[in-house]
């Protein structure tokens, strides 16, 4: 299941679809709000407490000692104690709760990590709609909104394909993901909106996957340039010719006739001609070519 839950806004979104996820699991389960005394919900029928964390990095064990605690005072209230993570637990933590808290605590001590939590949205959909929508849900949501499509949104079937909209997606998140990594801090909801918004308002679109089909490559040009500007690197437009000069300046020193270059670009990227490639296409056929040709100054 493609879903990242650390791209939820935060810790008290993330207690939420925890909450929601358990509710839908379990009858008897019981959310609470602040102050919780450790409990961010408990199951009567099986006696769980269960704790959500939020953490960028690895829990503090300070927290989860604390917390464990708390569990203590309830005595028979609590028979299992479950931590909630939006990442899977690394060896590092099941080895320090096994050897560390496990043996003084009365209760078993469990880590549900991405893994268990996505197996739960994949059960209780409802609870994904609600906190991961699709694409179409989240069109159907805009009009129940009232929202109006934009000016700059494709005419019908005139929209870029679902596979370019992918394309759209990825590098407008490495946008985000990029400027928290410069801020020495995890990518948050808010980056990704940012980013999206921005993208939005520059080409006028009601949604990135309206983008009209013949504005792609303005559209990924853009946001390479963006990419680039911050990264301080060169700019896209002679990274880019420096790896088409190189591609054909390697092509015909092997005497490469046109249908086999086609052909090679085609088996690398699915496309016939450079021009219609992004930079990390002209990339994998420029490391291509320069292979062909270590093998061919190999073997003269």
């Amino acid at each position: 299941m493609g879903i990242d839950l650390i791209r939820l806004e935060g810790e008290k979104r993330f207690e939420e679809l925890c909450q929601a996820l358990l509710a839908a699991e379990y009858d008897r389960f019981q959310a609470y709000s602040a102050p919780d005394c450790g409990m961010d919900g408990y199951d009567s029928d099986s006696r769980t407490v269960y704790q959500a964390y939020f953490p960028e990095r690895e829990p503090r064990h300070d927290k989860i000692h604390s917390d464990l605690a708390k569990a203590r005072v309830h005595g028979d209230g609590c028979r299992r104690w479950v931590l909630l993570l939006p990442k899977n637990p690394t060896p590092g933590l099941r080895k320090w709760i096994n050897e560390e808290e496990q043996p003084s605590c009365p209760f078993p001590i469990d880590v549900w990590g991405r893994t268990k939590i996505c197996a739960l949205l994949g059960k209780h959909r409802a609870v994904r709609a609600q906190f991961f929508p699709t694409e179409v849900e989240d069109v159907i949501k805009r009009i129940a909104k009232g929202k109006k499509p934009a000016a700059g949104d494709a005419g019908a079937g005139q929209e870029v394909s679902p596979e370019q909209a992918t394309e759209l997606r990825e590098m407008i998140d490495k946008l985000a993901e990029d400027s928290a990594r410069r801020k020495r801090r995890k990518p948050v909801g808010r980056d990704f909106q940012a980013e999206r918004g921005e993208f939005k308002a520059y080409f006028n679109l009601s949604s990135y996957e309206r983008m009209p089909r013949d504005k792609a490559g303005e559209a990924r040009k853009y946001l390479e340039a963006k990419l680039h500007a911050r990264r301080g690197r060169e700019s896209p437009r002679n990274r880019r010719n420096r790896m088409v000069g190189g591609i054909k300046a390697i092509a015909k020193s092997l005497g490469m006739a046109d249908v086999r270059y086609r052909q090679m670009l085609i088996d690398v990227t699915g496309k016939s001609s450079t021009t219609d490639m992004d930079i990390e296409e002209l990339e994998r056929v420029f490391a291509r070519f320069r292979l062909l040709q270590g093998h061919a100054e190999a073997t003269a």
